[in-house]
């Protein structure tokens, strides 16, 4: 799935936080977005996955137009989100997050039973409340919900923010699976910038609510280039 914003605005409420933003995600490509805090790029992931209104601009997917769409009519498009907090229903078991991200879906049980095939822990703690599963596990079971939906484009939120390294890897190489296997991936980098931006094709980068810089992501990994472009004034 191709996806293209431009000119985008949205936010909450009367407060605009996107002031015309434009992006783009190719099929079978990891795109990143960066930027400090404040920058408008969790704003920017939650108008794309119809969490918040489009209030200005255009957004397409593969050509026809999702703006207005809200967050199942995004999912059943082919737009699958992990958000970077409260991504999973805590005080459900493993199975029944599942289950309920299954709900709208045909063959629940099998895309279930294939979820369990490919996140071999999730089986393990099928039974267990979400709540007490490791920062790793939980944000595991939040990748498996959204793929539950087979989207087409893949949004991530920072998924690896606080996780150990084992988890940062094994997040690492199953969005670039995917990605191999043709879906579109945006990914929104904070932590591990290096090792998303080496996967990675394209990186957009955010000020304010508006685009400040478009690169190929090897031109970050420059010694002292990614720190120069985050610490510079706009």
């Amino acid at each position: 799935m191709k996806l293209e914003a431009s000119g985008l605005k949205s936010g909450y409420g009367k407060v605009t936080i996107l002031h015309g933003v434009d992006l783009v995600a190719e099929p079978g490509e990891i795109t990143c977005v960066l930027g400090p805090n404040g920058a408008g790029k969790s704003t920017l992931m939650k108008a794309v996955a119809g969490h918040l209104p489009v209030t200005g601009g255009t957004l397409a997917a593969d050509g026809a137009s999702i703006a207005g769409l809200g967050p199942l009519e995004t999912t059943r498009a082919g737009i699958g989100y992990v958000a970077q907090e409260r991504n999973t229903f805590a005080q459900m078991s493993v199975r029944d997050n599942l289950l309920a991200s299954a709900l709208f879906f045909e063959g629940a049980g099998a895309r279930i039973e294939e979820t369990y095939r490919r996140f071999p822990v999730l089986k393990d703690r099928s039974s267990q409340l979400a709540a007490t599963l490791s920062g790793g596990e939980r944000q595991t079971l939040a990748i498996a919900n959204a793929l539950l939906a087979a989207p087409k484009l893949l949004i991530l939120d920072e998924p690896t923010a606080g996780l150990a390294p084992i988890f940062v890897d094994r997040i690492i190489d199953w969005i670039t699976e995917l990605a191999r296997a043709g879906m579109s991936v945006i990914w929104v980098v904070e932590q591990n910038p290096e090792k998303i931006l080496k996967i990675s094709r394209t990186t957009w980068m955010l000020d304010a609510g508006r685009n400040r810089e478009t690169l190929p992501s090897r031109d970050l990994l420059v010694p002292g280039r990614l720190e120069e472009m985050l610490l510079q004034e706009h």
